[in-house]
């Protein structure tokens, strides 16, 4: 009996050790799609940003030349 707990209990330390592996994998994934995301959000807040500063440009110019 007590060889079979000692069994079981390293079977399930086992799993314990393979789930925090898979659970430090998972972790760095995250990390690098969280990376490749805030590049993405940020050059497209920086793409939002330029084209209504070119849009409000032109928009000036237009009134301009129209005067």
């Amino acid at each position: 009996m007590n060889e079979e707990l000692l069994l079981a209990l390293g079977r399930l330390e086992g799993k314990v050790d393979a789930l925090m592996t898979r659970q430090a994998v998972h972790d760095e994934e995250l990390e690098r799609m969280e990376t490749r995301l805030r590049k993405l959000e940020n050059s497209r807040s920086w793409l939002m940003g330029a084209s209504a500063a070119i849009g409000a440009s032109f928009a000036l110019l237009f009134q301009w030349l129209k005067h």
